[in-house]
């Protein structure tokens, strides 16, 4: 599996976990973004432009990076060093609880 395809895969996933549909990410991407654009993306059809990376995070409400938690490991597992119960809270958290902990996160470091 190349990059494109993995990147579909983690974009559908995400998608999926956010309970929309291809239309209804589309629409909330805009700029004319249509639903066939979205399965082209989630087949690994086509590539995106950083500026479309950022906006279907904006449109998944999560951060770009979330889009690239993708590798050797399984899609589904976490293939981070942190604590499960971290990587739990940060999954089940919503945007604005996200942008909280950032900001917590950022006052420790």
């Amino acid at each position: 599996m190349d990059t494109q395809e993995a990147f579909g895969i983690r974009l559908r996933e995400l998608r999926k976990r956010a309970n929309l549909t291809q239309n209804e990410l589309a629409n909330r991407v805009g700029h004319g973004f249509v639903m066939q654009r979205i399965g082209e993306l989630e087949r690994g059809e086509s590539n995106c432009t950083l500026q479309t990376i950022e906006r279907l995070a904006d449109g998944l409400r999560c951060e770009p990076a979330e889009l690239f938690l993708f590798g050797p490991h399984s899609l589904n597992q976490p293939i981070s060093i942190l604590d499960p119960r971290i990587i739990e809270i940060w999954e089940n958290a919503d945007y604005e609880a996200k942008r909280r902990i950032l900001r917590v996160v950022s006052e420790l470091v």
